[in-house]
């Protein structure tokens, strides 16, 4: 049997297409997504690739969620650079209430994660999970964007 590995591009702006992509493979794409073997991605393909992986069928749950994010963050008077507005809270918010509570068995060595070290610049790929939370704050480093985002970067395993 074929075993496929699906990766998602990071953009913030890509998300939302990559989401329209996997409703299709998830409607239409049967053999496809039987074969499936694992996903890889960065920042936003990294949210979307989780849930390919572990939360499939809250995949609808996740696009009204994106929806309600973009549209919480254009309402603020300077988008996520407002003072006071916490864009990493609120994407953790929408995070914990997509994965199940089992959401890193899921993952473990089937979900590839980017993430960048922001002092050293050196990049690495995150596969294995020993918690929910680890998989949590994996996913928020994945998508910190310095100054949009925080000044203080998401710190995974004392990093």
């Amino acid at each position: 049997m074929t075993r496929v590995n699906l990766s998602f591009a990071a953009c913030g702006f890509l998300g939302v297409y990559q989401l329209g992509v996997v409703s299709a493979l998830l409607r239409h794409g049967d053999s496809l997504m039987a074969s499936l073997r694992a996903c890889a991605g960065a920042s936003a393909g990294a949210l979307v690739a989780a849930v390919v992986v572990t939360a499939p069928d809250k995949l609808e749950r996740c696009k009204e969620f994106t929806y309600r994010f973009a549209s919480n963050v254009r309402k603020q008077k300077l988008g996520a650079l407002t003072p006071g507005y916490d864009f990493m809270l609120e994407l953790r918010e929408g995070i914990e209430e997509i994965l199940p509570p089992h959401a890193h068995l899921l993952a473990s060595q089937r979900l590839h994660i980017s993430i960048t070290n922001s002092r050293t610049g050196k990049n690495s790929m995150v596969s294995s999970f020993p918690s929910r939370e680890d998989l949590i704050k994996v996913l928020l480093a994945s998508s910190f964007v310095p100054v949009y985002a925080g000044v203080k970067p998401v710190e995974f395993q004392g990093q």
